[in-house]
């Protein structure tokens, strides 16, 4: 019985003042109400019952997703697997640039161009691939379009050259960080000096490269009179043995082409925009404290 019970008292003769206790009774509920209460439940229970069968149909998709996905041994990758995922650990060599751009002495570059004395700073990341076959073919060598941009007139007569092989590069990291400009990789190859006798000179050896670069645009005024041109920059330095294991660490060039009469005549000619120097990429990021831009 649903109800409440109220507490009241009455006298008796002997036995003094007697609880009793009065049940009040509270309504039944109606038909109308035990219906919508039992729609009611129906209602949760069929809810309940789309979302168990919405899960199965996910977890079925996962399922069918999960056993599409072919199965790689990382033990077992192919050659071509290997080199995209190990390129700048095992079959490149990889030195951070420190650049520094702007009017050196001695070059041939416009009058105007960094007359006042300002500079670019920056780095940039690059790797020089080794070679590597992949199929009986050297993945590493570079095409022909990149083979033409390399410079042919500073090679001296008693000197040999390595293949021609690619070279990957990072965004360069302007104003320590707050500019950038984008690069797109490049060639390398190492120019190998010859004694009189026929026989190779380990310190003769100098590392020719180039990168290809945005610039900086000439119209950017934050940079004054000074820019970095768009396309190839070219560096050259020192290294030991036919390697790139040892660069130089001192100071090397860095220049563009440019078409001018500085050499007699009409032609493509060599002007030093500035100067660069290469760190082990290792040694450089535990320096400057970041990995890459």
């Amino acid at each position: 019985m649903i109800g409440r019970d109220i507490l009241c008292y009455s006298e008796g003769f002997t036995t003094g003042v007697l609880p009793c206790r009065i049940t009040t009774v509270k309504n039944a509920p109606t038909h109308s109400e035990l219906s919508q209460n039992a729609n009611h439940e129906e209602r949760v229970e069929s809810r309940i019952l789309d979302l168990e069968m919405e899960a199965r149909q996910m977890l079925a998709k996962a399922k069918a997703i999960r056993e599409s996905i072919p199965i790689v041994d990382p033990l077992e990758k192919t050659d071509e697997t290997n080199l995209r995922w190990n390129k700048h650990e095992s079959s490149a060599v990889g030195y951070r640039l420190y650049i520094d751009i702007g009017r050196e002495e001695g070059t041939w570059m416009d009058p105007k161009w960094g007359s006042s004395g300002r500079r670019i700073e920056g780095s940039m990341d690059v790797y020089f691939q080794l070679p590597c076959l992949v199929e009986g073919v050297d993945v590493s060598l570079a095409d022909e379009n990149v083979m033409g941009k390399m410079i042919q007139d500073n090679l001296a007569k008693r000197s040999s050259s390595t293949a021609v092989r690619k070279l990957d590069c990072s965004k360069a990291r302007l104003r320590k960080g707050f500019d950038e400009m984008t690069c797109h990789g490049g060639g390398y190859r190492i120019d190998v000096g010859n004694s009189s006798t026929n026989q190779r000179r380990i310190s003769s050896s100098t590392v020719r490269f180039f990168i290809e670069v945005d610039g900086t645009g000439e119209k950017d005024s934050s940079y004054g009179d000074i820019f970095i041109p768009k396309g190839p920059l070219y560096f050259s330095l020192p290294c030991f043995g036919e390697g790139i294991n040892q660069l130089s660490r001192k100071d090397g060039i860095i220049s563009v082409r440019q078409v001018g009469w500085h050499t007699g005549w009409r032609r493509m000619e060599s002007r030093i925009v500035g100067v660069f120097r290469a760190i082990p990429i290792q040694d450089a990021k535990n320096k400057d404290g970041y990995s890459s831009f």
